[in-house]
């Protein structure tokens, strides 16, 4: 593979500050950062010849920029399961019982192109989704290199886009909304599968009670109850059975 022209780290926090060192490292050149740009359409429509690493990114790739560089992407999933927003909500709410996350080369439909590398994550009934995120944003860092090792090596795995599902941001969980007429164990799940953390940007999750609604601040579950802080100063206490 011929040296890039440049090459750019798209994405936020940690994960994408360890890919720009992980890739300065391996391809011995700077690595340019992009934090600050407030026309990336008009940025990335003008460039040729060069990686893009999207490492924990929201961004949506044009055509012209696929077309004219490469890009490879982390995806918190084994695609092609889970494609798009919030998979590990999705991963802990359809109770799979592994999980992982897949580096890819982008092409114009979304999380659809060839896989460079996947790690898996055994999941369990501890798991939240801050918890399930933090584990995936290790592996996506330790998992980097091998993956620029397989994109100059050009070993990549077609994917099977027939299966697995597509998830738009605003989609959650039976719209975000906890039903107490579950059993207990779709409950935990539901709450674990939203507790995304304070920073995360994922609406609380909301319960109607007595016809009207409230968030889901807090919640704890021990051996005898299940305890829920609500928006309103109201502590909503269920016993198990």
């Amino acid at each position: 593979m011929e040296k890039f022209k440049n090459i750019y780290i798209i994405g936020a926090g940690k994960v994408a500050k360890e890919c720009q060192k992980i890739t300065q490292d391996y391809f011995n050149q700077e690595i340019i950062y992009l934090n600050d740009l407030n026309d990336l359409n008009d940025f990335f429509k003008n460039i040729k010849n060069c990686l893009i690493i999207s490492a924990n990114n929201f961004y949506i790739f044009k055509k012209e920029c696929i077309q004219n560089n490469i890009i490879i992407n982390y995806h918190n999933a084994l695609l092609p399961y889970h494609r798009g927003c919030n998979a590990h909500i999705w991963s802990i709410w359809d109770n799979d019982k592994q999980t992982g996350i897949t580096w890819h080369l982008v092409e114009e439909s979304i999380d659809t192109g060839e896989i460079l590398i996947q790690q898996k994550i055994k999941l369990n009934n501890n798991f939240t989704s801050l918890s399930l995120l933090n584990s995936q944003h290790k592996l996506a860092i330790s998992s980097l290199k091998k993956a620029l090792q397989n994109l100059q090596n050009a070993k990549t795995i077609t994917q099977n886009n027939k299966k697995g599902k597509y998830h738009k941001k605003s989609e959650f969980p039976n719209k975000g909304f906890l039903n107490l007429s579950w059993n207990q164990e779709k409950i935990y799940r539901f709450l674990r599968a939203m507790d995304c953390g304070i920073l995360s940007g994922i609406p609380k999750p909301k319960l109607k009670l007595l016809g009207k609604e409230k968030e889901i601040l807090f919640y704890q579950i021990n051996d005898l109850d299940l305890i829920l802080n609500l928006s309103d100063n109201t502590i909503l206490k269920i016993t198990k059975d």
